[in-house]
């Protein structure tokens, strides 16, 4: 099924949603790549007006992108493998400006212990896990 909306900017779009789905795209389950591409091009003219949408071209977004990500689910065939700890942890660092031996100080450690662990030499105890998901807001998952 063909989109009408691939080159239509955003502010030529239909505001209403029976106009959205009689001139851009009917939401409807997916069931093969064309439907996929179709619904993507769908989509695509709203992408980033989330804050000028009018409450029915939202309510469309939100349905069409809901029957994008649950056919990208079931059809994912390469799940991404969760990044090793240390490329987790070395990201963590550089995205709040810290330094290994930073870590080492935060886990209450030598300052040399912090590239250890991210080297892989040293791993992390339950109380250093705590303080990294506390200091991080992040879940205690996210260390494991």
């Amino acid at each position: 099924m063909k989109t009408l909306a691939q080159n239509i900017p955003f502010k030529s779009l239909p505001s209403d949603y029976s106009a959205l789905c009689r001139n851009v795209w009917l939401p409807r389950p997916i069931r093969d790549k064309t439907d996929y591409q179709a619904a993507l091009d769908a989509l695509a003219p709203l992408w980033g007006h989330e804050k000028n949408m009018s409450r029915d071209q939202s309510d469309w977004f939100a349905l069409v992108a809901d029957l994008v990500a649950e056919w990208e689910d079931a059809h994912d065939r390469k799940k991404a493998a969760p990044l090793p700890l240390a490329q987790r942890l070395a990201g963590l660092l550089e995205a709040h400006s810290m330094t290994a031996a930073d870590l080492g100080r935060l886990l209450e450690l030598e300052a040399s212990m912090g590239s250890k662990i991210i080297n892989g030499t040293r791993q992390l105890t339950a109380a250093h896990i705590r303080k990294l998901s506390a200091h991080f807001a992040l879940s205690a998952d996210y260390f494991l």
